[in-house]
């Protein structure tokens, strides 16, 4: 993220180098945009009735025949890419492809069709062994540059050791014809995953969509495709990501209708302020209709879960807390933690001076770690629950 960070600050910097405050609010607010309007499209193919569109619906959070889902069932089939996404910013578009099949099979060809360079990632589903059109897919995909993931469908109606080397191998078999040289089998087996579609909970689910997440460039769609996925991303490089864009929320708070604040030196957009930590409460599940649904996974009242919260303000809200908060930050004036060393001579421009965007920084940083403590809390419980069963 370095990159998209130092065009940020450089671009900054010179608006202000030549006092031009309002064209640095102009151009936070369109960084905020960017950010917020990215979009990611991921790619979903296989052979016909492996779970595609179910498998896309488990990510999405949708339960078949829902509003927005893909349709599923035996004589579900697209003849064209068909896309399904969840409302959000920024967002996450899966597209689920038309099956690769037949003798006439051309991985170039199908790949040109279905647009290949707008994907980050494809998903490759088969219910059994891989065919040779799955490798010459992966191939391909591999040639160009792209992503590409073996999913095995239906574990939970296979054979128990789906993690063993053997299994593993039989169900890549078709690589040892040796046709497809240009697919690294190394890669592929670190590439492939087995899942029950209906389970995001089960098997490799959660370690397939996370490696997606993982591999995904350039760093702004990595960082879009954490977000909208944050139910399934794992919560250490969620924080990572949403930690390179606590300067720029600092920024925003200090020059975007900033107002004064009780016993403050400097002037800040509280309201912002409490809706970017109310952001970090949804993204680690700490809010109430997550913890809510996480608590039916373990068959225990919502307060089992909600009483490892240990973050008042991840407990209760307010406007108040959120000024009280920085107050406090702004009394200690600690200094920025290393990462963020590089904003600094810009952060010294700013109206307020460097105390103002410094205080921000801290509070939303120790809110990020506080609030992924209490998610981990809340994880041990849940596991310490079923352990228990």
């Amino acid at each position: 993220m370095d990159l998209e960070i130092a065009g940020m600050i450089g671009r900054f910097s010179d608006a202000m180098s030549h006092g031009r405050i309002s064209e640095v609010a102009s151009l936070v607010k369109a960084e905020r945009s960017r950010v917020e309007s990215m979009m990611v499209h991921v790619a979903v193919t296989g052979t016909p009735r492996v779970g595609k569109s179910t498998f896309i619906n488990s990510i999405m959070g949708f339960k078949d025949g829902e509003d927005g889902a893909a349709p599923t069932g035996p004589t579900h089939q697209v003849t064209k890419p068909a896309p399904y996404s969840r409302p959000g910013s920024p967002s996450s578009v899966f597209w689920e492809l038309p099956s690769i099949r037949g003798p006439s099979f051309s991985s170039s060809d199908y790949l040109k069709a279905v647009e290949v360079d707008k994907y980050v990632g494809f998903f490759i589903l088969s219910s059994m062994w891989f065919t040779w059109e799955a490798a010459a897919l992966a191939s391909e995909l591999r040639r160009v540059g792209k992503q590409f993931y073996f999913i095995r469908t239906k574990i939970d109606l296979g054979p128990p050791g789906y993690r063993d080397k053997k299994f593993v191998e039989d169900v890549l078999n078709v690589f040892t014809i040796g046709h497809f040289a240009n697919l690294d089998i190394e890669y592929t087996t670190a590439h492939f995953f087995c899942v029950s579609c209906h389970h995001v909970d089960r098997f490799d689910f959660l370690e397939c969509i996370q490696a997606l997440q993982r591999n995904s460039s350039p760093p702004l769609q990595k960082h879009a495709l954490l977000l909208s996925l944050y139910y399934l991303a794992n919560k250490m490089e969620l924080k990572d990501s949403m930690r390179e864009f606590i300067p720029l929320s600092a920024v925003y708070s200090c020059i975007i209708d900033p107002v004064p604040v009780e016993q403050l030196p400097y002037q800040a957009n509280v309201h912002f302020l409490y809706n970017e930590i109310r952001l970090y409460r949804v993204l680690f599940e700490l809010d109430y209709p997550a913890l809510s649904k996480r608590a039916k996974l373990i068959h225990r009242p919502t307060f089992v879960l909600s009483d490892e919260i240990q973050t008042t303000m991840a407990r209760a809200l307010t406007e108040k807390g959120v000024s009280e908060e920085l107050l406090k930050w702004t009394e200690i004036n600690v200094p920025v933690s290393h990462s963020y060393v590089k904003w600094i001579p810009f952060l010294e421009t700013l109206p307020g001076g460097k105390l103002s965007a410094a205080s921000i920084i801290r509070l939303l940083d120790t809110m990020l770690q506080k609030f992924m403590d209490d998610a981990y809390r809340i994880q041990r419980k849940m596991e310490d629950v079923l352990k228990g069963e």
